[in-house]
This record gives C-alpha cells, sequence and structure tokens, in this order.
C-alpha cells in the first residue's frame, strides 16, 4: 500500500477518536449541570415541603390565638352579666357570648384539619429530604465519575497528539493538505470503494479508476466528494466455489444411460 494513503487511513482513525474524546470531555460539564439542575429541583422541593409546615404551624398558632382571645372576652361578658340592669342588656352579653363560643368552634376544627394535614405535610417532608439525600449522593458520585472520566480522556487525547503530530509529519504536503480541506469540509476525508463506487457518496467510478484504486499504490480521489479512496480487500465478495466434478462412476452412469435409447432405436434384422 502507499505510505502516505497507510499514514492518511490511520491519520483518520485518529482524528476522529480524539474528536469523540474532545466531544466527551466537552459534554461532561453540561452532564454535571444537568444532574446539579436536577439536584436543585429536589432542594427546592424540600425547601417547600418546609414552607408549608412552617405555615401550618402559623396557622395553628394563630387560630389557637384567636381561641384565648374569644375565652377571654367570654370571661368578661360573664363578669359583666353580673352587674347589668335590664333583659336587653343581658340578652346583648349572652349574644357575644354565643357568637364567641362560635368562633371558637371554627378555629378548634381549623386546628383539627392543620393538624391532620401538618401530619401528610410532614410525612411529605421525610419523603423529600430522603429523595434529596439520595440525589446529593448520586450527584457527588457522578460528579466523581466525570472528573474521574476527563482525566482519563484529556490523558488519552494527549496520547493520540503524539502519534498524530508524528503521522502528519510523514505525509506529503499535498495530500495531507487536500486531507485536511476535505475533513474541515466533510468531517472525513477518507472514503473505502467498493464495487466500483465511493461509499462515502456512492457515485461510481470509472473501470480504469477501479482497477488503480484496487491496488492502494496512489492517491486517488473520489471526483464527486473529494474524499480519498482506499480498497480494502477483506470487502472483495467471496468468489464463487467451482463445480464438484462428477464421480468416474457417474459419468460411466450417465453415458450408459444416453446409449440406451439409441439402441432401443435400431431395427430388428
Amino acid at each position: 500500500m502507499n505510505a502516505d494513503l497507510q499514514r492518511l487511513i490511520e491519520l483518520e482513525k485518529i482524528d476522529r477518536e480524539a474528536l469523540r474524546l474532545t466531544e466527551e470531555v466537552a459534554s461532561l460539564p453540561r452532564r454535571v449541570a444537568a444532574i446539579e439542575a436536577k439536584l436543585a429541583e429536589h432542594k427546592a422541593a424540600v425547601e417547600q415541603a418546609k414552607a408549608r409546615v412552617k405555615s401550618n404551624e402559623a396557622s395553628r398558632r394563630q387560630n389557637e390565638a384567636e381561641i384565648k382571645a374569644f375565652q377571654e372576652k367570654i370571661a368578661k361578658y360573664r363578669s359583666q352579666s353580673s352587674s347589668v340592669k335590664t333583659n336587653d342588656e343581658y340578652r346583648a352579653l349572652m349574644h357575644e357570648v354565643e357568637f364567641a363560643e362560635k368562633q371558637i368552634s371554627g378555629c378548634e376544627d381549623k386546628i383539627l384539619e392543620l393538624m391532620i394535614g401538618l401530619e401528610n405535610e410532614e410525612k411529605a417532608l421525610k419523603v423529600a429530604e430522603a429523595e434529596l439525600k439520595t440525589e446529593a449522593a448520586d450527584v457527588e458520585k457522578e460528579k466523581s465519575e466525570a472528573r474521574v472520566r476527563t482525566a482519563e480522556d484529556e490523558k488519552l487525547l494527549a496520547g493520540l497528539k503524539g502519534k498524530r503530530d508524528e503521522l502528519r509529519a510523514g505525509v506529503d504536503y499535498s495530500a495531507l493538505a487536500h486531507y485536511d480541506r476535505v475533513m474541515r469540509q466533510r468531517k472525513s476525508a477518507l472514503a473505502e470503494a467498493r464495487d466500483q463506487k465511493c461509499m462515502a457518496c456512492f457515485v461510481m467510478v470509472r473501470p480504469q479508476i477501479w482497477q488503480e484504486i484496487r491496488t492502494n499504490e496512489q492517491i486517488i480521489t473520489c471526483n464527486s466528494c473529494g474524499r480519498i479512496l482506499f480498497f480494502d480487500p477483506a470487502s472483495e465478495p467471496a468468489a464463487p466455489e467451482p463445480a464438484k466434478k462428477k464421480s468416474k462412476a457417474r459419468a460411466a452412469e450417465v453415458e450408459t444411460e444416453a446409449q440406451q435409447p439409441e439402441q432401443e432405436s435400431t431395427p430388428t434384422q
């Protein structure tokens, strides 16, 4: 195989692997940001659950304070009832007492509802905190794995750079310039030629060019896409097996069968 062609084939393999590693390194921070965003959602869920618990407790304290205030009013009204002079004043005080008692009953109902709600909200808070703890552990694990993977990829990239520089130094300038130009335009600079066509753009090549490509002794480019073409003998379809020779016995049998009609057609004298 042409030495430049061989080096270019190896160079493209390295360039593709380097591109994959570079993209992976670039994607890892985005992946970490995504999992941290998910963690932030769990933190927000915990804060919301805590806020609901606090709101519940505040509402319950407010209702308890209102009950105490109404109880004080009732005590005051009952104390005043002993000193009223008319039935109208007494009925008015009893009306206030009745109103205060109804308010106390309403507050007590609200407190009962709040206590039931608080039980559910505290359970929800525990679940949210447990999920946050699990997610935080997963995030730290993924971040650690991402840092390890980044370090490994960067080490591999450094090794590939040395091999890449060595290969490029050994390739003819014009062939390398063509390789770089096509690589920038099409993200791949070489293509296998198979069945007399370029396997990248699937355009047929002329028979004479096809025979030259099959030797892999020249740098030949596709007239359609510009990629450097190479031939891989492993892709050549296997030649059909030759038909098995008939055995002598079978050949004799066939010959006998062929002669029988002639014997049967001979007239009797």
